[in-house]
Formats: structure tokens, C-alpha cells, sequence
């Protein structure tokens, strides 16, 4: 009699179970996922004359995942049914990469992850990287440091900023438009690279 006790109870806890999951909620699927391409970076006017290593910007709880942030008042909440296509500091990390690398001259721009040997660092923070309410205007901003990476000397800093207004008050429109502040911040963030780094002796 032990054997058909035991195969009751197994049947018993695999319908509990069962009965378990059906109640889970489905997943979260975004309807799009917003992306900064490579064909949209811009180069920088002036050559990139030394190597770079490119950090990810370091970033607050909100600006950090892959949801978009929208100012609220006093809070911050995210964007419906829309998200970065992967975390918002490696969207930011490769864009600047992406516009650096369309430099001319015989610098180099790589990722930090990668240890290249390298003649300057790039650190930054991403200060505000949001969206409004309704069509308000998307703001981006970032606090950059370019660093000798022989002697962890700061070389130059500064800030940059952006605006945009989306087309309309839809999730999509505000999200594409934050995207395009967010490149035009990473474009202006590679010419003041290239603009202040300086060609090592060989």
C-alpha cells in the first residue's frame, strides 16, 4: 500500500504546483526598445591624436537599467511600455565610442572592459537623462573627466547638455527624442576629447 500513497501525494504536489504557476504574471515585453546606432554618431572636427579608453558613465538608481526616467513633480518615475535596447551607461559608453572612432587620426577609442593599453581616460556621470511629462522637453546631461591614465592626472573637465521635444505625448515619440539628446551629448562629449588630448612620443 505504500507505493500508491506516495504516487497520490507526488499527483497531489504536482497540481499544487501546477496550480502555482498558473497564477505568476506574465512577463514585461516593451513594445520597442530604443537604441543609439553606430550610423548615427557623429566625428569629431578635430583628429583623435592619442588612445582613449571609454568608461561607462556612472549613474543614480534611476538613470542606471535599462528603464527610460520621467520627471514628475517632485518624483521620477519610468516610461511606459518602452525601453533601452541594454543599460542606459553602455548605450552612452558606445556611443561615445562609436563617435570617436569616426575620428581621423591615428588615435584610437576602445571600450574600458577591454584593457587596452592606453594614453587617456574617459570618466563620467550621467547628471539627468529623462524624460517630461506629456511633450515637455527630454533632458540629458553628463559630468566628463579626461584623465592621463600614465599619471591619473585630470586633463580637463566639463559638463554637457541637451534638450529635445518629442513629437508627441506618446511613450515612443519621448523616448526617441531622449535618444537623439543622448547622442548629440555623446558627439559633443568626443570633440572635447579629441580637442584635448595630446599625441604621445613614440
Amino acid at each position: 500500500m505504500i507505493k500508491p500513497v506516495l504516487f497520490a501525494v507526488a499527483l497531489a504536489s504536482t497540481s499544487a504546483l501546477a496550480g502555482c504557476l498558473s497564477v505568476l504574471p506574465e512577463p514585461f515585453i516593451p513594445s520597442a526598445l530604443i537604441a543609439l546606432p553606430a550610423e548615427r554618431a557623429t566625428a569629431p572636427s578635430s583628429p583623435l591624436l592619442a588612445d582613449v579608453a571609454v568608461y561607462p558613465p556612472e549613474a543614480s538608481r534611476a538613470f542606471a537599467g535599462a528603464d527610460i526616467a520621467v520627471r514628475q513633480d517632485q518624483e521620477m518615475v519610468f516610461l511606459d511600455d518602452v525601453r533601452w535596447s541594454d543599460n542606459a551607461p553602455s548605450l552612452l559608453q558606445g556611443a561615445l565610442v562609436n563617435a570617436l572612432t569616426k575620428a581621423a587620426g591615428p588615435g584610437r577609442a576602445a571600450p574600458a572592459a577591454l584593457g587596452a593599453d592606453v594614453d587617456y581616460d574617459v570618466r563620467w556621470r550621467i547628471v539627468d537623462l529623462s524624460a517630461g511629462r506629456e511633450t515637455a522637453p527630454v533632458r540629458v546631461e553628463v559630468q566628463v573627466s579626461l584623465v592621463d591614465s600614465s599619471n591619473r592626472r585630470m586633463v580637463a573637465q566639463e559638463s554637457f547638455r541637451a534638450e529635445g521635444s518629442p513629437s508627441d505625448r506618446a511613450p515612443r515619440a519621448r523616448a526617441a527624442a531622449l535618444a537623439l539628446a543622448a547622442q548629440q551629448v555623446a558627439d559633443e562629449v568626443a570633440a572635447f576629447v579629441a580637442s584635448n588630448v595630446q599625441a604621445r612620443p613614440q
